[in-house]
């Protein structure tokens, strides 16, 4: 399987906004509630994906020409990072994560956040973050603090 991880195009926005709902629906559905989903999927449309691509450094992932993943990297904070369902485990996560710290690192950023899903922390875990011991509970459900320091 040949991963490219590539800056995002204003043409991957419909793809992006697939893989991200696609994602909440079926992986964070086992974590949270449908109708703290709900909004979120809906939030998550492709102008809505164009306009904080804007704001952001924003990476995807492909495979055979088809976006299985996406990352992105707003300040020092980690943000809309999601592989589709059918790419769990298999290597995308960790090219993607890889990439936007390379990125990080190269702007002197010291030190990376990151707000995780339930459905995440161990992913997290098992790449050098560790939990700031800050929690949340808003309109996204539940999110655990999460940083690694970087080697720069």
């Amino acid at each position: 399987m040949n991963v490219t991880v590539r800056e995002f195009l204003t043409e991957d926005a419909r793809a992006v906004s697939d893989v991200i709902r696609r994602t909440m629906h079926e992986t964070n559905s086992a974590d949270y509630p449908l109708e703290i989903l709900e909004p979120l999927i809906e939030y998550f449309s492709p102008e809505k994906v164009l306009l904080l691509a804007r704001e952001r450094i924003c990476l995807v992932a492909e495979i055979d020409a088809k976006i299985v993943g996406t990352i992105a990297l707003e300040t020092n904070e980690l943000q809309t990072f999601f592989v589709h369902p059918d790419f769990h485990g298999k290597g995308v996560g960790k090219l993607l994560l890889k990439a936007i710290e390379k990125i990080a690192a190269s702007l002197k950023i010291k030190k990376i956040s990151v707000l995780s899903s339930l459905s995440a922390v161990s992913f997290y875990e098992k790449t050098g973050y560790l939990k700031t011991g800050f929690e949340q509970e808003k309109t996204a459900g539940r999110q655990i603090g999460m940083e690694k320091i970087l080697e720069i």
